[in-house]
């Protein structure tokens, strides 16, 4: 049996895509390329959107293109700041990013680097900024229809999505509740039509190049009426004099209405309710035709940010001996305080090291090259954990060719009791495809206490890289944290180099896995926004390549995944494929709560990438033993 050796894209791959990938537009040549995304960098330098006096897009530069052929055209975008060299105290990203270009040409896209400064302050409108980009990526399009995928690199706005459905329920309703008029059923007919979050990042918003998300967005605070109305004596569902209104307060969202209701005078004082049907006004023309109408995204986007994550303890933190967060070999120490109301809050903790996120995104893109360029058999095997849902592995080794015989039983755990310290021995042994099901947040997730403290800290390393209040003191110590993976754990892993470094594509299913934190009222370049962001820890601290994750709390993960990843296709075609799946899927379009559950999924890292070609030949198989 034949090692199998994790090397990059070869010709080889693109002989096996799928007949709908080789059905897509005609190459655009490369001049025609090259020369659209000058002009469409050129017309939105400046972008004012809305004519509001305010530039969403404050400069967009072409850089330079490269060539490639197989794969269609891909445009990749800087953020200023971190292009510009700065400080000689700074390390310089422009090699590695100018590396990246490269070896995604290599991979068979035509690439355009491009360098953007966009509108960043205290005022909230990222959507809106978000909504720009997507009028320069539509410019784009319009002369290079073969455009596959769109990667930003730095801290970019993202699109917040609330979505409104005329949800017909019989469980249990209280209305005006805490009132003298308060009604509780244990059960009954009702209606919910509330305006709730559904995704941030919602990247389908900057992925469809053709849908009407321009007319669905606001950017001042609004309050969106909705409706609770229970029919305890009408059939139909129509008829009431049991109902109550709500106001929710939104800003800086996309509004996806599909709840909308007419209402009329009923005879006895009651009101009549009707639902007017999902409207859809999001989706293009030919998205309404699909059985199960929901938008569809044209590119693929990848979001490349170390910026929630490149934190440093902060030195101005100092304890009543003087002593810092920090001990003299830079490893987390104890601080004590004269009183414990004088403890800092944790956020006050830390404070944003731009160092330190020019070294990850080096270190990111050094791991990426190597994917795409060396041999390396270390992890070329599925791997799979969780707590109550089932492991994925099964379904890795019947998609892609080269895991069908794959065998490493400690990379496949299924367990309701599995610990923080299962999850990091999983995470220190390596691995290549990763799936990760556990109840999550926007900053961690979790699994049970490990049954030794002690253990665990040996197991991680010296210091832990996350403080907890007790008393008058600040300390480093897992064990406030219980089973819960934070920033706190991952960082720690990193700094010890714990981890085997070899790298990973994660599929991570924990509610609001991506959702970065204070989305909803800061905007993105708030330091508060986004802070501690679990799934970019993970990707920055340990060996991620691309992660497909969902900012929502739901229940399902993306259907056919793994088979198109075994078929060829980028991670970023993967995720798109999912919208693909959903539409088709005429029982899906019968479950209106949830039939657009495909618009809470997005991705971080690099969409561009896929599967190594020796995994996809059917004639090669990962060895029993893997070391």
């Amino acid at each position: 049996m034949n090692p199998i050796r994790c090397i990059g894209w070869t010709l080889c791959t693109v002989a096996m895509l799928s007949a709908e990938l080789l059905a897509e537009p005609a190459r655009t040549p490369y001049g025609t390329f090259r020369k659209a995304l000058i002009s469409a960098c050129a017309s939105v330098s400046p972008l004012d959107r809305n004519g509001d006096g305010i530039n969403e897009i404050e400069t967009l530069r072409f850089v330079r293109s490269e060539d490639g052929s197989g794969r269609g055209a891909a445009v990749v975008v800087v953020e200023s700041r971190l292009w510009e060299r700065g400080s000689k105290e700074l390390p310089d990203l422009q090699p590695s990013i100018r590396t990246f270009v490269a070896d995604v040409a290599r991979d068979g896209y035509q690439v355009g680097l491009t360098v953007a400064k966009l509108h960043a302050s205290e005022r909230h409108q990222d959507g809106e900024t978000v909504l720009a980009l997507r009028e320069w990526l539509k410019r784009l399009y319009a002369n290079v229809p073969d455009l596959k995928a769109v990667v930003l690199v730095g801290n970019h706005p993202t699109a917040f999505m609330v979505r409104q459905y005329y949800w017909r329920r019989t469980d249990g309703l209280t209305l005006h509740t805490g009132t003298t008029a308060a009604a509780t059923w244990k059960a009954v007919p009702h209606v919910r039509s509330i305006a709730e979050p559904v995704a941030s990042p919602a990247d389908i918003v900057l992925a469809d190049l053709d849908g009407n998300w321009d007319q669905a967005y606001t950017c001042m605070p609004a309050r969106l009426a909705g409706l609770l109305a229970a029919f305890p004596d009408d059939p139909k569902g129509e008829i009431t004099s049991q109902f109550q209104y709500t106001a929710e307060r939104y800003e800086d969202f996309i509004l996806v209405q599909d709840g909308a209701w007419e209402e009329y005078p009923a005879p006895d004082g009651k009101r009549r309710f009707r639902f007017v049907g999902e409207r859809n006004a999001e989706c293009a023309p030919s998205d309404l035709r699909r059985v199960n109408v929901m938008a569809q995204p044209e590119i693929a986007v990848g979001r490349i940010n170390a910026w929630h994550v490149a934190l440093e303890p902060n030195p101005e933190i100092r304890g009543i001996r003087g002593e810092g967060l920090l001990d003299g070999q830079g490893r987390p120490q104890a601080v004590e305080f004269a009183d414990q109301t004088l403890v800092p809050s944790a956020e006050r903790l830390w404070r944003p090291s731009e160092r330190l996120e020019r070294r990850l995104l080096i270190e990111y893109f050094l791991r990426n090259h190597r994917y795409r360029t060396e041999a390396d058999a270390r992890g070329c095997r599925p791997a799979s954990i969780t707590t109550e849902w089932g492991s994925s592995v099964a379904e890795m080794r019947a998609a892609i060719p080269g895991f069908r015989d794959a065998q490493a039983p400690e990379m496949d755990v299924a367990n309701p009791r599995a610990t923080i310290a299962d999850f990091t021995a999983w995470l220190m042994r390596p691995a290549l495809t990763r799936a990760i099901k556990a109840h999550a947040g926007p900053t961690g997730f979790g699994f049970g206490p490990p049954a030794d403290f002690d253990a665990f800290q040996t197991m991680v390393g010296p210091g832990w890289w996350w403080w907890t209040k007790q008393g008058s003191r600040l300390v480093p110590d897992p064990k406030p944290l219980g089973g819960w993976v934070n920033y706190g754990l991952l960082r720690t892993l990193y700094e010890n180099r714990k981890l085997s470094g070899a790298p990973a594509l994660y599929l991570h299913t924990g509610c609001e896995g991506i959702q970065p934190a204070n989305y909803d009222r800061e905007p993105f370049n708030s330091f508060s926004h986004g802070r501690w962001q679990i799934a970019e820890a993970l990707m920055m601290f340990c060996d991620g390549l691309a992660l497909v994750g969902r900012g929502k709390v739901f229940y399902d993960e993306p259907r056919e995944f793994w088979k198109r990843m075994g078929e060829g296709a980028t991670f970023g075609d993967a995720w798109m494929h999912y919208f693909d799946v959903e539409s088709r899927d005429s029982a899906l379009a019968q479950d209106g709560i949830g039939r657009k559950r495909a618009y809470f999924w997005s991705v971080i890292g690099d969409c561009t990438l896929s599967l190594p070609s020796s995994l996809l030949r059917r004639d090669n198989t990962v060895p029993a033993e893997t070391p």
